[in-house]
């Protein structure tokens, strides 16, 4: 099937210069991506990110080290939506688009030679069902691109290849760069078996010129090339059964939402902002490309962040341990920065207190409104190369003290789960 649907009369020859550009064959100049297809379909984010190793970006940025803060390799987050891009005025249907919570995952941004820019990827182990559930919630959403100003959706196309079934979306845009240069971005969301995927690529062009074939064609090569890398021989099982990883033991063992308070569910929409009850801008805490990770987010009585990621070293532990930690006053070494919504919390003290429970070892940090607007409390420990940071967030319908204990008392039984289970 395909759908023409670009709109904005500036980029409309742009559109119609790379329609069935997905289904075309490629070029005989193309390069080959050095990617391997392995025999198997990867059964663990922990064999995702081995076998994606060698291509993940690992820039740190240092420009703020001076002040204490360094910001590890950027990838797009795992609560992003599917498709995030196509984000209608209204974001109607967007939540249909949100990606398995709870799950093990894995981000990166991908460097390879056969392309200018890095890749966008993201995986999750989830059921099979839910997998193709959430691949046909983005062949849906492609529609919805339609009615965004700032897109041109050119081209959808159904993907199945190598074992991956799924769709292949193009849009246009202008004003990607400050210059007013346009450009264009690809994504790929696929599922095979357990696995669910999303790649994406982009690039630019000069305003009122081409998107260009070659850089389409180029980067769906190595995009397919990432799908082989994980999702292994299409003629073998995908992926086979075989003993639990720790990401997987990991994710089993968080606590049934219940636990924590009435009628918890996961957050129902893309926007962090509106259930972080402390501060005015979303954020995402523990994103470090590369790494897998396991990452749930609830809401109902009390709002609660649950976050574990699987780092290569301590040093990049110690690194995203830190970053989640709220940076409210002068010398606040790392976290992040929080301007508080409710001006009776400007003056409000944030405690951080060294935290030891079995062999996690960190802080526990703790903000208890004067006059009852919030409570937060969070917990952010590791142990050797792994990081956990939970947070929980009760409202002014309980006393600080009283929360506070509460809070504690959920945080630490969850921390327990996740001992147990990682053995």
């Amino acid at each position: 099937m395909l759908v023409d649907l670009a709109r904005l009369p500036g980029l409309r020859f742009a559109a119609a210069a790379v329609t069935l550009l997905f289904v075309l064959g490629g070029f005989e100049q193309l390069k080959v991506p050095a990617l391997p297809m392995p025999e198997n379909a990867a059964s663990s984010v922990e064999e995702i990110a081995e076998r994606l190793r060698g291509r993940v970006n690992d820039d740190v940025d240092r420009r703020w080290e001076d002040f204490g803060v360094i910001y590890p390799p950027f990838a797009l987050g795992l609560d992003a939506p599917l498709l995030h891009w196509c984000r209608p005025e209204q974001e109607q249907g967007v939540e249909a688009r949100q990606p398995p919570e709870g799950v093990p995952g894995y981000t990166a941004q991908l460097h390879a030679e056969e392309v200018p820019r890095p890749l966008e990827a993201r995986f999750w182990i989830t059921s099979p069902a839910q997998a193709v559930r959430l691949v046909e919630a983005a062949r849906r959403g492609t529609e919805q691109c339609d009615d965004q100003p700032d897109y041109a959706l050119v081209e959808v196309t159904e993907l199945d290849r190598g074992g991956w079934r799924g769709v292949q979306a193009l849009v246009t845009t202008e004003n990607w760069t400050e210059q007013g240069d346009s450009g264009a971005r690809a994504t790929i969301v696929a599922a095979r078996g357990t696995l669910l995927a999303e790649v994406s690529w982009d690039w630019e062009f000069e305003a009122g010129g081409l998107p260009g074939r070659e850089p389409l064609h180029q980067g769906a090569v190595v995009a397919r090339s990432v799908l082989a890398a994980v999702g292994g021989d299409p003629t073998r099982p995908a992926p086979p059964d075989g003993p639990p990883a720790v990401s997987t033991a990991m994710a089993a063992a968080l606590p049934a939402p219940s636990a924590y308070g009435k009628d918890m569910t996961v957050w129902p929409g893309p926007s962090a902002a509106a259930h972080d009850w402390l501060c005015s801008w979303a954020f995402n805490e523990t994103m470090y490309g590369g790494a897998p990770a396991v990452s749930r987010r609830l809401i109902g009585e009390v709002s609660v962040r649950e976050d574990v990621l699987f780092l290569p070293d301590e040093q990049s532990a110690e690194l995203a341990r830190v970053r989640p930690l709220l940076q409210t006053g002068r010398d606040a070494r790392g976290g992040r920065g929080c301007e508080f919504r409710d001006k009776t919390l400007e003056n409000t003290d944030r405690r951080l207190d060294p935290f030891a429970r079995g062999p996690w070892v960190g802080e526990i940090e703790t903000l208890a409104a004067r006059r009852g607007a919030v409570t937060h409390m969070a917990l952010a420990v590791r142990h050797g190369s792994t990081m956990v940071y939970l947070r929980w967030q009760g409202p002014s319908t309980m006393h600080p003290a009283a929360a506070l204990r509460r809070g504690r008392a959920a945080l630490t039984h969850t921390l327990d789960l996740l001992t147990a289970a990682r053995g």
